[in-house]
C-alpha cells in the first residue's frame, strides 16, 4: 500500500476501471470491481480476512462488472437499476468492451458473449452519506453527468479523493471524446458541475476511475482542460 494505506489492483488483462483497497480497522473498502471475469473476491480474501465492503462509482461494467461476487455491495440509489438489470447499453458494453481486453483472460473466454451478472445492491447511496471502515471514513459524493447516479468519495481526515468515472484521464490524457456521451441519463451541464465540485475539494491525494493515482494539480489541469474544450 501507499503512505494512505491505499492499493491499487488491476485485472492484468484487461484495460476496466481501477481498483482500489483501502484496508480499515474493522473493514475493507473495494472501490470499483472492474469487468469482472476475473475471480476477484478470491483474491482479496488472499490480502485481508476482513470484511469487504464493495463500492461501484458508476454501473457501468468496467467499474461495478465484479460487484456480484460481494456480500456487501453499494451504488448510488440513480444507478441501482443499472446493476439489477444490466444490459449492453446501460452498462455500455456495447460501445467498449472489446477496446477493454488486453487479452483472453481464459481459453473458453468469448467476449461475444460477455454479459454483466446483475445483482441487487446491499445499500443504495446519496450525496453526504458515509461509508465507516472503523477508523477511517469516506464521505460519498453525487457526482451526476456521466449517468445520474455517477459518485466518488472523499475522505476529509487525508484528502484522500477517489474520482470514479466522474473524472477520468491517463497519465494526465483527457479522453477526446464528450465525457457525458454514453448514457440516456447523460448531462452535459451537471457533468460541468460535478467536475467543479471536484476541483474545489482540499484533496491530497487523487486516485481516479481509470490510471494510477494522480496529484491535485493534475487533476485541476484536466478539469480546466474539459472545462475549455465544454464550456
Amino acid at each position: 500500500p501507499d503512505e494512505f494505506g491505499i492499493r491499487r489492483i488491476r485485472e492484468t488483462h484487461t484495460k476496466g476501471g481501477s481498483i482500489w483497497l483501502v484496508e480499515g480497522e474493522d473493514k475493507c473498502l473495494l472501490v470499483d470491481t472492474s469487468i469482472g471475469v476475473a475471480p476477484i473476491r478470491a483474491f482479496i480474501e488472499t490480502v485481508t480476512d476482513k470484511p469487504i465492503i464493495a463500492f461501484a462509482s458508476v454501473g457501468y461494467y468496467d467499474h461495478a462488472g465484479g460487484l456480484h461476487q460481494f456480500d456487501a455491495r453499494l451504488i448510488h440509489r440513480n444507478d441501482a437499476d443499472r446493476m439489477r438489470h444490466p444490459n449492453n447499453e446501460s452498462s455500455v458494453i456495447a460501445f467498449y468492451f472489446g477496446a477493454a481486453l488486453r487479452a483472453l483472460p481464459h481459453a473458453d473466454f468469448d467476449p461475444d458473449n460477455y454479459a454483466m451478472i446483475g445483482c441487487e445492491p446491499t445499500r443504495l447511496l446519496s450525496d453526504g452519506d458515509v461509508i465507516d471502515l472503523g477508523d477511517r471514513k469516506f464521505e460519498v459524493l453525487h457526482l451526476p453527468g456521466i449517468t445520474d447516479g455517477t459518485c466518488g468519495l472523499f475522505e476529509r481526515e487525508t484528502g484522500v479523493l477517489f474520482t470514479g468515472e466522474a473524472l477520468v484521464w491517463d497519465d494526465g490524457v483527457v479522453y477526446d471524446g464528450e465525457p457525458a456521451d454514453r448514457s440516456a441519463d447523460a448531462d452535459h451541464d451537471a457533468f460541468l458541475r460535478s467536475i467543479k465540485r471536484l476541483g474545489g475539494l482540499p484533496a491530497s491525494a487523487v486516485y481516479p476511475g481509470h490510471g494510477p493515482r494522480q496529484t491535485p494539480g493534475v487533476m485541476k489541469d484536466v478539469i480546466a482542460s474539459y472545462r475549455a474544450r465544454f464550456c
